[in-house]
């Protein structure tokens, strides 16, 4: 017993989330794409972490390392106007480039948190997509 309990004691091992951004509008601002670790961190929108990356091609590619094994779902916005926020229009519509983790979709409003999340393992390497959509 007290072999696993030195053993559980040791560093974690951590796992990796890859995505790749497509559809994204070369030369136009800037990617956000945010990574939470659960539904109540998306709506207090306290992402785990985050990237602004420049949108210099249609597709592009961020990597989340050293995760503990968990579910993580990605939401990513082409920031078009360079303001640091989504822009929405008529009843909080984005009205930028923006999808989710897994490519997911919703009906009338987001997806929720089960819809886009990855499962990452406590080692090796998760992906997934996100198609940005106006």
């Amino acid at each position: 017993m007290a072999l696993l309990a030195l053993a559980a004691a040791g560093p974690a091992a951590a796992g990796e989330l890859r995505a790749t951004v497509r559809n994204v509008k070369p030369n136009q601002g800037k990617v956000m794409v945010a990574l939470f670790d659960s539904a109540e961190a998306q709506k207090a929108k306290a992402p785990r972490a985050g990237y602004f990356v420049a949108a210099l091609g249609p597709e592009l590619q961020v990597v989340f390392p050293d995760l503990p094994a968990g579910r993580y779902g990605l939401i990513a916005f082409q920031d078009l106007d360079n303001n640091g926020e989504l822009a929405t229009g008529l009843f909080g519509i984005p009205a930028e480039p923006h999808g989710f983790s897994r490519s997911a979709r919703g009906s009338f409003g987001p997806p929720g948190f089960d819809d886009y999340a990855v499962a990452v393992g406590a080692s090796g390497v998760a992906t997934t997509e996100i198609k940005l959509v106006e």
